[in-house]
């Protein structure tokens, strides 16, 4: 009798022994899984952020390059802008100057005129006093 109750506490123990390593191996199978499924998910995510930020990044790159140009073009137009405003004020004082030159132009055509007159009434009276003489 002694010996049953040790064989079948034997087999108990030894069943239990099986049982505990089945359910210690469906455990570590049971963990390794819900690893690599939260790694999976983990790598998908990280993934996913790699992708936005090279997105990010070349976005980046191109707003970069296009302020440039915004800004070779703006210090473009300020250069035409500028050289448009002297042109102007070089037309100012060249329609300034031409104004000046015929004013000039009619004071010294008046004048002429008044010598011209001068000399025809001056001629006129000298021959007269050539007959008078």
């Amino acid at each position: 009798m002694l010996s049953n109750i040790y064989r079948h506490h034997t087999e108990r123990v030894s069943s239990l022994k099986h049982k505990q390593e089945k359910k210690k191996k469906e455990l570590l199978l049971s963990i390794d899984q819900l690893t690599r499924h939260i790694l999976d998910r983990l790598n998908n995510d990280v993934s996913e952020c790699y992708k936005n930020e090279k997105r990010i990044d070349q976005a980046c790159k191109q707003l970069t390059v296009q302020s440039n140009l915004l800004s070779k073009q703006s210090q473009a137009w300020i250069n035409l802008i500028g050289q448009f405003t002297a042109a102007l004020k070089e037309l100012g004082d060249v329609k300034n100057y031409s104004k000046i030159i015929e004013r000039e132009c009619v004071t010294i055509t008046n004048t002429l005129a008044t010598v011209h007159q001068d000399m025809i009434v001056q001629q006129q009276s000298q021959p007269t006093q050539t007959n008078d003489s």
